[in-house]
């Protein structure tokens, strides 16, 4: 179908798309960039590890991915920002790349339906593919890991690669060029080098290209020129034995043998995902259809299935090609059981938006064969604007909650690590996360070289680790409790760090910054220390020093609060002492103990002056010890965007409600609630403006919609932003 009678070279249409798709990276580039991880976001995930060992050039977990291991060493030579920070910046640059190279695939397809030859028409053409790939370029899995140090926005930009490759050699005239093929083959060992969800596509690939020519395969010379560029990538797995002759793996379990070095590229760990179930994953229908609809939309959903119909009966090759594609990517994507599932169907959802160009193409093709020309143009134009919002939608949905921008916990957790009072023999034992972080601050930024890490994440290793090091006259210092330690040894702690000895400390008396001598029934506080947190408001960071006059036979709990003179709390804290590693049942009589806390101050929480209260209660008799007013603590206003996972909600709903936000809410159902129980709520709030006040009612209602109860509650006025409200259900 053409739109117009005006003829346009087919280099014009070239430059035309290739000047949307790089209009497309710049777009999604500076938005990944807004929202990108400033340094170390995570301690439990690959994205420590990549960044780590892209400061020494470690060998990664298996399958090695050395091409992304090289890429992330030239990505350390950026002149600006700490190593973590370059190589997030590699996964937003391959990340904005996938989005532009998906837009070109998706013009080979969407070629398929229409063309045109006028301004208008070259432009309503492109609306399909556009829209596809930024709705892939915003869907929440895709873009959370375009903004961090991760394998999967690489992933993504070699598979947008080799499919823009090969539907540009489909759609060339017979006979198709001999060095175009040989590209394609070359970018498959590429791929192949990297993850091993590239095999996924390649019986696609193979059908595909034998559906168009299988001339080669009678010739020798082709097929050893195809075998050789196929293998030439592959040398990059060099990369292993060669690094593993000086390094290995972060934990040590690299073999650089040749059955270590093939079981590490083969990935024969993970298979057990596969066979077994060893992490007990359960997921059902909806799991999948919210992962499908949080990447699409609804309509945008319905719209690759129409693409789906709409491509048989166009181009039945290349529905062949997506169809294979994408039934090997389901079939493993639900097959394979790990945690992070989700990232293993970007390839999914990339051939998605594909089917959803072609979709969009197939109503414009329907448009223009059941209208005349002038209607057509009109309805399609106004359909493409009106489709436009779709990724708008991803887009304001989803920023909130893939923005790492300002992510600089695990950082400050990090640098709180190494910058405590350790002496020159300190040892730091914890599992492999918290040590890589603390190598990563060491090697990259020169912190505390001198202190010896230990990493063991089994408890039994741990112990083991303990008794070594304090055997070799080490300070030892934990990152975490570990169960019994406190009946062999006394513990204090020392900013996020348990100090473990071998006896207790009665003799060297603790000099706090404020002397209090404060009587706690037969406990002692000694005095306090208050570290000024000038770099983080979010928390006050305080040590107590207690004595405790006898045996103590009971467990208490300390509570830290910041409460004001109306009895509203900004901040509390309530655990064991010792961070939660010393219980005071395990106190020696007159012993020293330093006791550290990070009291958080609430997000939302009303500006001005508060006490900070300690108290020392018995938590199943409900009985009090003592309690202590220590000083006044000023809270400021909140006036910054906070990391998601640190606003302290469960559900993050994001949604404007009468020029205010609702943020998102605590709410338990995972127990039915009988007539007249109490259902507690948690709301949290963003005031837009300090004096902005609403009232809002809170209703529930039956399957039909009828009031059960409700409750009325005020919000804003500088007063509180986080509501928690008790429902009370009617018999």
């Amino acid at each position: 179908m053409q739109l117009s009678k005006v003829n346009l070279s087919t280099r014009a249409r070239r430059n035309a798309d290739a000047l949307v798709s790089a209009a497309l990276f710049l777009l999604t580039v500076i938005v990944y960039f807004k929202t990108l991880a400033p340094g170390v976001a995570y301690l439990f995930d690959d994205s420590l590890e990549f960044q780590l060992l892209a400061a020494r050039m470690a060998i990664a977990h298996p399958t090695g991915y050395p091409l992304y291991s090289i890429l992330l060493k030239l990505a350390t030579f950026l002149p600006f920002g700490d190593v973590a920070y370059r190589a997030n910046l590699l996964s937003a640059v391959c990340g904005a790349g996938a989005v532009a190279f998906l837009y070109l695939g998706a013009r080979q397809l969407t070629a398929r339906f229409a063309r045109a030859e006028n301004m208008a028409g070259e432009i309503l053409t492109r609306a399909p593919a556009l829209i596809a790939a930024l709705l892939f370029a915003f869907g929440k899995t895709f873009w959370a890991q375009s903004v961090l140090a991760e394998v999967y926005a690489l992933q993504a930009f070699l598979t947008a690669v080799m499919l823009w490759l090969v539907l540009r050699w489909g759609a060339q005239r017979a006979p198709r060029s001999p060095i175009a093929l040989l590209v394609i083959v070359f970018w498959a060992g590429l791929m192949l080098t990297h993850h091993r969800m590239s095999v996924l596509l390649l019986p696609a690939l193979g059908v595909y290209v034998l559906s168009y020519d299988r001339s080669f395969l009678r010739e020798p010379r082709a097929l050893a020129k195809m075998a050789a560029v196929f293998v030439l990538p592959l040398l990059l797995y060099l990369y292993l034995p060669i690094r593993g002759a000086v390094t290995s793996s972060l934990d040590g379990a690299y073999q650089n043998t040749p059955e270590g070095f093939l079981n590490w590229i083969l990935g024969t760990a993970y298979t057990v995902f596969i066979t077994q179930n060893p992490l007990a994953q359960t997921r059902d229908s909806a799991y999948y259809w919210t992962l499908l609809v949080n990447a699409f939309t609804p309509l945008g959903l319905s719209i690759a299935i129409g693409g789906f119909v709409a491509l048989f009966l166009r181009a039945w090759r290349e529905w062949l090609l997506l169809a294979l594609a994408l039934a090997a990517n389901l079939i493993f994507g639900l097959t394979y059981r790990v945690a992070d599932i989700d990232v293993f169907f970007i390839p999914t959802f990339m051939l998605g938006a594909l089917l959803g160009a072609a979709g969009l193409s197939g109503l414009l093709w329907l448009a223009y064969y059941s209208w005349s020309p002038r209607v057509a143009l009109f309805v399609s134009a106004v359909g493409a604007l009106a489709l436009l919002w779709l990724p708008v939608t991803l887009f304001q949905d989803n920023y909130a909650r893939v923005d790492l921008s300002r992510k600089t916990d695990v950082s400050a957790y990090g640098r709180a690590l190494l910058t405590q009072p350790l002496p020159e023999n300190a040892t730091l034992i914890g599992i492999l996360g918290e040590m890589s972080l603390a190598r990563y601050l060491q090697e990259t930024q020169g912190m505390r070289p001198d202190v010896e890490t230990i990493a063991a994440d089994q408890e039994d290793a741990r112990r083991q680790a303990i008794e070594d090091a304090l055997a070799r006259g080490r300070a030892v210092y934990l990152t975490r409790p570990l169960t019994g330690l406190e009946q062999k040894y006394s513990l204090s702690s020392v900013g996020p760090l348990i100090q473990v000895q071998r006896r207790a400390n009665r003799q060297t008396a603790p000099t706090p910054e404020h002397t209090l001598a404060a009587d706690f029934g037969d406990v002692k506080l000694l005095g306090y220390t208050r570290a000024l947190n000038a770099a983080d408001a979010r928390h006050v960071d305080i040590t107590l020093f207690w004595q405790p006059q006898k045996k103590i036979a009971d467990n208490r709990l300390v509570s830290l609060k910041l409460i004001d003179a109306n009895g509203r709390i900004a901040g509390q804290l309530d655990r064991q002492p010792t961070l939660d590693a010393y219980p005071t049942s395990a106190w020696r009589v007159n012993e020293y103990i330093a006791d550290a806390y990070q009291t958080p101050i609430f997000v939302g929480a009303a500006p001005g002056e508060y006490a900070l209260q300690v108290t020392l209660y018995n938590p199943e008799s409900g009985k009090v010890y003592g309690q202590q007013i220590l000083e006044q603590v000023t809270v400021a206003a909140t006036t910054e965007n906070v990391a998601s996972e640190l606003l302290g909600v469960n559900q993050i709903v994001l949604r404007d409600v009468g020029g205010i936000q609702l943020v998102g809410y605590d709410l338990d159902t995972s127990e039915p609630f009988a007539p007249g129980a109490s259902v507690p709520v948690t709301l949290l709030w963003r005031i837009p403006q300090a004096d902005a006040t609403r009232e809002i009612d809170l209703v529930v209602t039956d399957q039909l919609g009828k009031s059960i109860v409700s409750q009325t509650a005020s919000v804003g006025g500088g007063a509180r932003w986080q509501t928690n409200m008790r429902v009370k259900l009617l018999a």
